[in-house]
């Protein structure tokens, strides 16, 4: 059973993307978690508290259900799959693709003197992860790791701010895209042999860094003074 923190994260979550995060009140995240007000406040000091630890929450959950995915694949060690495992992960995190797509700020309306770029899912694959892959024997030692990174970032940002845009009636499904680029990794840098069992190690060790940091590396969101008749019901939103 969740506990209350988790229904309310949750619910928060929820909310924030299909209603943004001004429009949210703390009385609708309460009423959509079923917990009292009085309890809202056992956990969080404000919305903007709440706020700020529901992209915790999310970037958490995103990066466990990425390492779980790759755990579980018998070639989950593989760069290819691990690029295929790490975007259906954000695929499934609504509010985090609502980051990279928010072009309203409905989400990151309330973050002040920082861009939505500073919110939004970290590059998991970095230089040092590449060289440890390449150790492995599983990436060409002739690509230089920064310029693989790069286009690792680009390759899982692309289709998630490029589906707006180009989606039509005749494209194909997002999952055919991600499919056709996971195949262009694995044609452009993946070796044929290589430990896989050791890539998965080198996942699950970033990963488990990448949340240890969690903590430093999103900071409190500090609210802008809201314009004249902006917050309702008594100034609770």
């Amino acid at each position: 059973m969740k506990d209350r923190r988790e229904q309310l994260l949750e619910a928060a979550a929820q909310l924030f993307v299909q209603h943004g995060v001004r429009k949210t009140s703390v009385a609708d995240v309460t009423r959509a978690a079923g917990v009292s007000k009085g309890s809202f406040y056992l956990e969080f000091s404000s919305k903007d508290a709440l706020f700020d630890e529901v992209v915790r929450h999310e970037f958490s959950a995103y990066l466990a259900d990425a390492a779980a995915r790759v755990a579980q694949d018998p070639a989950g060690g593989r760069l290819s799959r691990i690029y295929h495992h790490s975007v259906h992960a954000l695929l499934h995190r609504a509010f985090l693709r609502s980051l990279y797509t928010d072009t309203s700020g409905a989400l990151t309306g309330l973050l002040h003197g920082r861009g939505p770029g500073h919110y939004r899912p970290r590059v998991l694959l970095g230089a040092e992860f590449i060289e440890q892959m390449q150790a492995a024997g599983l990436i060409r030692a002739d690509r230089r790791p920064a310029a693989i990174s790069h286009t690792l970032s680009t390759l899982m940002v692309g289709p998630l701010l490029s589906e707006p845009l180009l989606r039509s009636e005749g494209s194909p499904p997002l999952a055919d895209t991600l499919q056709a680029i996971s195949s262009m990794i694995t044609d452009s840098y993946e070796c044929a042999s290589g430990d896989v069992e050791a890539g998965k190690r080198a996942f699950a060790a970033l990963i488990e860094a990448m949340t240890e940091a969690m903590g430093e590396d999103l900071p409190s969101v500090v609210a802008p003074r809201p314009a004249p008749g902006e917050l309702t019901g008594g100034g609770h939103r």
